[in-house]
């Protein structure tokens, strides 16, 4: 089991064989997506089957319980989000989860992947994770059966400003909260509208941003060490490797080649 907190919620990536659980509840919400394996539920009296593929969700105090047949290999990812935090994140003041089970093969397989960005060691990995999650609790909760206010009449304006924002200290990295903060909307809306608006995440664009303000200052001669540190790039390897992905080679070897 593997287990990390970001943006006020847990996530969990577990991997076992017949692991069962004694009926138990949670403060929190629960939401898990099954991977591989079949998953045996015991929830407030009823039963249920969750195979792979499928999203099951808890409210808090529900009792829950049950698990995988002895020996089946089993593997899971799990959400662990503070009613508060929840409602927070989708712009409610309060949610109850009306539907424990939802087949959602391709929201469980993208949940997974948020949540090992999630587990990364990589800083920006972990932020793009946080915002993966995000934008999936949005989709989950649908799932589940809760009433989410309409993102179609978010204007243009929130997702310009925190542009400007973005563009005027790209040497910060503001976590999702203080942006949706900074334009007065859920983190779940302001990901749902700037994606809308750019294609993009709020990191994404900033780090495109970066790394082409990069290319500028290593044609004009700035070593690229310096030019990682005034963009906020972690370090200079963090700059090598966004650059060699947007551009198809490393720093070093843009400059040599643009001085000819």
């Amino acid at each position: 089991m593997r287990l990390a907190r970001i943006g006020g919620l847990e996530v969990c990536s577990t991997q076992a064989s017949g692991q069962h659980f004694d009926k138990h509840s949670h403060d929190e919400f629960v939401i898990g997506a099954n991977l591989l394996g079949e998953e045996q539920v015991w929830l407030d009296g009823r039963t249920f089957c969750a195979s792979a593929g499928a999203i099951t969700t808890y409210n808090p105090g529900e009792i829950q319980g049950g698990g995988a047949r002895e020996g089946q290999p089993w593997r899971y990812v799990s959400l662990y989000v503070p009613p508060a935090v929840l409602a927070a994140s989708l712009g409610l003041e309060q949610l109850q989860f009306a539907a424990p089970l939802q087949q959602q093969p391709l929201v469980a397989s993208a949940l997974a992947q948020a949540v090992e960005q999630c587990l990364s060691d990589d800083a920006l990995l972990r932020e793009r994770g946080e915002e993966g999650v995000t934008l999936l609790l949005g989709e989950i909760a649908r799932g589940a059966a809760v009433r989410l206010p309409g993102s179609a009449d978010i204007g243009r304006g929130p997702v310009a400003r925190l542009q400007e924002l973005l563009a005027a200290s790209l040497e910060q990295s503001p976590s999702l909260e203080q942006m949706a903060a900074t334009v007065g909307l859920s983190k779940f809306h302001l990901l749902r509208a700037f994606k809308q608006r750019t294609g993009l995440s709020p990191r994404q664009w900033a780090m495109q941003l970066r790394t082409r303000r990069a290319q500028g200052l290593l044609r004009a001669g700035m070593a690229a060490g310096e030019v990682a540190q005034q963009l906020g790039f972690a370090d200079q390897s963090h700059l090598t490797r966004y650059f060699r992905a947007a551009y198809g080679l490393p720093p070093g070897q843009f400059q040599r080649a643009v001085r000819g």
